[in-house]
């Protein structure tokens, strides 16, 4: 596992990180990705960046071997999040493996090196911030700098929904989409090549998508999963339809400047 800031690059062996002085117990109840209180030996998000760095605008990218790829602030990892929330780097012991991933298809662990939030409630640090299997973090600038595409219009207001959608769509979809090339994830299809979703799904069956997408339909190689309420709310899906909606119409396909109004599919 490496860390890098641009210029420097420091590789992290699973056994020099079970031996480090900052290596501490931490319990998460319940961990999201397994279902259960799992309790683990990690290091402070913090500790591992701290000559790293970090400046008020910059972000980490957080790299798996899976080709899961999510952009977090660095602000986060280094002086918590909502409610108390604080990021470690939990390290998987080669003697104590832990369990295997209770998803379908899945085979390992999500080791052995996993990133967790202790103190995250619900909907307060994104589902997609517990990275597992992973691989690298790496300081870079803020998604709006290295992804200017993926921009709305100066035009748009402060409070539209379409910017609300930026976020989330940031937050939560981009560690799997691209945009259009924006972004650098492999494991889903880019949402914007050859069409956006908004040019092929009604606005309720995008929505319906969206929360559950094999509540429409599955296949044997379905990686996306469902998200929950308090992952990722109606009024966050309503957004990042009317942010698709705002980048389809800049393409051409939809007027500009009338995204799909919150709630648009649901009921």
């Amino acid at each position: 596992m490496s860390v890098a800031d641009g210029k420097t690059e420091r590789s992290h062996g699973r056994s020099d990180l079970l031996a480090d002085p900052g290596l501490r117990e931490v319990t998460i109840t319940p961990d999201p990705i397994y279902g259960r209180t799992m309790t683990y030996r990690a290091i402070p998000a913090a500790y591992l960046l701290k000559e790293a760095r970090p400046g008020a605008d910059d972000h980490v990218q957080v790299r798996a071997t899976d080709g899961f790829s999510v952009s977090i602030p660095a602000r986060l990892l280094i002086q918590g999040g909502p409610g108390g929330a604080e990021a470690f780097l939990a390290v998987e012991p080669p003697e104590a493996p832990w369990p295997v991933l209770p998803v379908e298809n899945q085979t390992a662990s999500a080791g052995p090196f996993y990133l967790v939030w202790r103190n995250a409630g619900r909907g307060a640090i994104s589902s997609e911030y517990w990275a597992y299997r992973v691989a690298s973090l790496t300081l870079v600038d803020s998604p709006a700098r290295r992804w200017p595409g993926l921009a709305v219009a100066a035009k748009v207001p402060a409070n539209d929904p379409v910017r609300r959608g930026l976020e989330r769509f940031v937050e939560v979809c981009m560690a799997c989409h691209r945009f259009n090339g924006e972004g650098e994830s492999e494991l889903g299809p880019d949402l914007g090549r050859p069409m956006n979703p908004v040019q092929y799904f009604q606005p309720a069956a995008l929505h319906k998508y969206l929360r559950d997408p094999g509540a429409l339909r599955t296949w044997p190689e379905r990686k996306m999963p469902a998200f929950s309420k308090e992952d990722l709310s109606d009024a966050d899906i309503a957004a990042i339809i009317a942010w698709l909606s705002h980048k389809a119409g800049r393409q051409g396909s939809r007027p500009a400047g009338k995204p799909i109004p919150p709630g648009a599919g649901t009921r």
